[in-house]
């Protein structure tokens, strides 16, 4: 049988040619631009929920944070992530959502609290709870601490999912209540819902301020290690008595001689590699004259007037001791009497690694008076470090220089307490990421009258953190 035309091989092959010219004409015909992403859009939207997200009173005492589990779960339920809210005492609870990725690496924990310390509504030139915008500025109590940060962590979230971008880890949210005050939300977590949190590679909480000088960030600080809060009570008990007629051994008097030999007395000086990188990076840009030294502390520090130098600088001392501070003195009720019982009260800040036990050996050598108590007020947990490398690491070094070139990524560590030391003890890296930037006067509000973000930093921020989460969660 003599073949049909299109079965013939010079047809054939003149088809083949055919569809190649045709699949290459496909490939060299502009193709259609992929859809922007509407930032815009998402930004009034941040914004328009972080007003809501004021507007929730969950000052610590008693917090009532059950209001914000559900706030966050009605968000994430619209945008069809998954969202569970746990209650573990009456009108407090938390809230986790997850948004899953295909399990090729391990998740990452976003962490925020979603308590408050507590405002004086007479002291504000605004409600501390009404959301005000003012002077392109957002007022309210948690702008800085931290429902800024927790609110930018879920809009982060839902551009995600909006985004379709295809994920290697699970990208899962937690808002936790009480950290203010005891940590109830987070030890709650970690006793009942374990499994929600172990297996998570990193962890990204609140971090410190990255501070605007003269139109540009030198510094963008990622707290990779923090200090142990201590808190210490010195109790002394002796005769009760009229103030008319002294007595040297008094309660008053043996405790205030034990206070001023504590306040006096200068704890050793230790440099942590956190410590000695950090302020090697700042002389770098604002020193480089002394670089040399600031760089080398260990040698430097040797150096008697350098030492003086660095110890009587604030911001410099804490970074290399243990330190001491009298918070708290309680005596007598009235000036003629001499009680029987005083008390002083100490908020120590331990380096990572120290023994809190052998620092408190340490503290009743230094009183020098075996009759005087010394009592834990709050039971300290050793504090770990997180590594200042690796791949979130490199993610938010090219992230942040991205938006702010003249910027530094350095590590810090943290002089005040947050609950990432308890996921540290997980197996999890955690760091304190703040994702947007602060004026000076912006960050001195943090706790304090007319709390407010700048709405442009707060809308970067956005950004920031959700080009932070594509880079380590993202497929490649």
């Amino acid at each position: 049988m003599t073949p049909s035309l299109h079965e013939s091989p010079a047809h054939r092959a003149c088809e083949s040619f055919f569809y190649a010219f045709l699949l290459l004409g496909l490939v060299l015909l502009p193709q259609p631009a992929a859809a922007q992403t509407d930032w815009a859009a998402y930004e009034a939207r941040a914004v328009e929920l972080l007003r809501e997200y004021f507007r929730i009173d969950t000052s610590n005492p008693p917090g009532n944070e059950r209001r914000a589990a559900d706030f966050f779960c009605a968000l994430f339920t619209r945008e069809g992530i998954e969202c569970q809210v746990f209650e573990f005492a009456p009108g407090r609870a938390n809230a986790s959502a997850r948004l899953r990725g295909d399990g090729s690496k391990r998740p990452i924990l976003l962490l925020n609290h979603t308590d408050v310390v507590q405002a004086e509504a007479k002291s504000w030139s605004v409600p501390p709870f009404a959301g005000e915008l003012r002077d392109a500025s957002l007022y309210g109590r948690g702008a800085q601490d931290m429902k800024s940060e927790g609110m930018l962590q879920a809009m982060a979230v839902v551009a995600l999912k909006r985004e379709g971008v295809p994920l290697s880890r699970d990208v899962i949210f937690l808002a936790v209540a009480d950290e203010e005050v005891q940590s109830l939300g987070t030890t709650w977590m970690v006793e009942h819902k374990r499994e929600l949190l172990e297996g998570a590679e990193y962890l990204i909480n609140e971090g410190g301020e990255n501070i605007i000088e003269k139109g540009v960030v030198p510094f963008w600080g990622v707290d990779v290690a923090e200090k142990t809060p201590l808190w210490l009570r010195l109790v002394a008990r002796g005769k009760a008595g009229h103030g008319s007629v002294p007595l040297r051994d008094a309660a008053t008097h043996r405790l205030a001689r034990a206070v001023a030999r504590v306040v006096n007395y200068e704890t050793p000086l230790r440099v942590l590699p956190e410590a000695q990188r950090e302020l090697c990076e700042e002389a770098r840009v604002r020193r480089p004259r002394e670089a040399e030294q600031f760089c080398h502390l260990q040698e430097s520090l040797r150096d008697p007037a350098f030492r003086r130098r660095v110890t009587s600088n604030p911001d410099w001392n804490y970074l290399l001791r243990n330190t001491i501070t009298l918070t708290v003195l309680r005596g007598g009720p009235q000036t003629n009497v001499i009680p029987a019982e005083a008390s002083a009260e100490l908020d120590v800040r331990l380096l990572p690694g120290e023994d809190p036990q052998r620092f408190v050996q340490e503290l009743r050598r230094v009183v020098g008076d075996p009759t005087i108590e010394v009592q834990p007020i709050l039971t300290p947990l050793t504090s770990l470090a997180s590594p200042a490398g690796g791949e979130l690491w490199r993610v938010f070094e090219q992230v942040v220089t991205r938006h702010f070139p003249k910027t530094r990524v350095t590590p810090r560590l943290l002089a005040s307490s947050t609950e990432s030391p308890t996921y540290r003890r997980l197996g999890i890296a955690a760091y304190g990421f703040c994702p947007f930037v602060s004026t000076p006067a912006d960050a001195n509000t943090s706790h304090g009258t007319d709390e407010r973000i700048s709405m442009e930093a707060y809308q970067q921020g956005l950004r920031v953190l959700y080009e932070v989460l594509v880079g380590i969660a993202g497929k490649r």
